[in-house]
């Protein structure tokens, strides 16, 4: 089986690139971030190019897509709205017309986020209405709506807050709280964000046994302990033995972000626990593959 993981050089697509069974034959796309590796299986691609992107998949030919490509930071697509439409949206319209106008012949593998919802009420299922409160989960919901015309050709993970090291290019929030600590800066943390904290290779697992089965429509991946900011970097200093006094709070309402910001949008696991043999781990157990000692 052939794969072709779209920004193969970022955090999440780099991690999956890297990890990929030896079973699949697997390619992988670049854009504005090269990768160093002289590997002749990546690809440079403008996903906003119609026609090369048809280009690069005749000639690939893939059996499944796994789009990651992306512009994830919430704050910068706030800011360049129109960037954050092109990537996160454009991007996966190309994708799903190749596919639905049988140009290609292929499975979408799309990788959304938690913030397609408004952080209300938190334990979000499948079924639960969107409500996006700021662009980038305006961009992302938009581009599940193309997904969603793909019928069994298309897969939508909805993906929590991913943590771990970077092997490809990109960075995490876990990687950001490590580097600002060491340098002996304060780093500021929003005591009002819960989330479903999941470690980069675990996702990378649970991604790679959804492209071994014959899923589609929406599935939650997240880790298996809700919890806010602060408790999870707490648990990451102690870790990575970093000066915990560096660590300071404040609350996401009243602390000068310039992006609304979902209070709550932890996941309910129960449909990825019961189709997936990858175990979601739990915060100290995410830390462990992530950073072992």
């Amino acid at each position: 089986m052939r794969i072709l993981i779209t920004g193969a050089s970022g955090f999440i697509g780099g991690t999956l690139y890297c990890s990929s069974p030896d079973k699949y034959d697997v390619w992988g796309t670049y854009h504005q971030s090269p990768v160093k590796t002289g590997d002749s299986q990546f690809i440079e691609l403008n996903l906003l190019d119609y026609i090369e992107t048809t280009n690069v998949l005749n000639s690939v030919n893939p059996d499944v897509i796994i789009h990651c490509a992306a512009l994830s930071k919430v704050s910068f697509c706030q800011n360049h709205p129109s960037s954050a439409w092109d990537l996160n949206n454009k991007a996966t319209e190309h994708l799903v017309k190749l596919i639905n106008d049988d140009i290609i012949n292929t499975r979408l593998i799309f990788l959304s986020s938690d913030m397609v919802f408004n952080g209300q009420k938190g334990d979000y299922c499948e079924s639960d209405q969107p409500d996006p409160i700021n662009l980038y989960g305006q961009t992302k919901l938009a581009a599940e709506e193309h997904v969603a015309r793909l019928g069994a050709k298309g897969t939508v993970l909805r993906l929590n807050l991913v943590y771990g090291r970077p092997v490809m290019g990109g960075s995490s929030f876990s990687e950001e709280v490590i580097h600002v600590v060491k340098s002996g800066k304060p780093y500021h943390l929003f005591v009002d964000q819960h989330r479903s904290f999941m470690s980069v290779k675990n996702l990378t697992r649970c991604i790679w046994e959804v492209v071994a089965s014959d899923f589609h429509g929406v599935l939650h991946l997240g880790g298996n302990e809700p919890a806010d900011r602060v408790i999870f970097a707490y648990k990451l200093a102690r870790k990575a033995g970093l000066n915990t006094s560096l660590l300071l709070t404040s609350n996401n309402q009243g602390g000068g972000r310039d992006v609304p910001y979902p209070k709550n949008n932890t996941f309910d696991l129960s449909l990825a626990k019961s189709l997936l043999k990858t175990r979601l781990l739990a915060i100290d157990d995410g830390l462990d593959l992530e950073y072992p000692p």
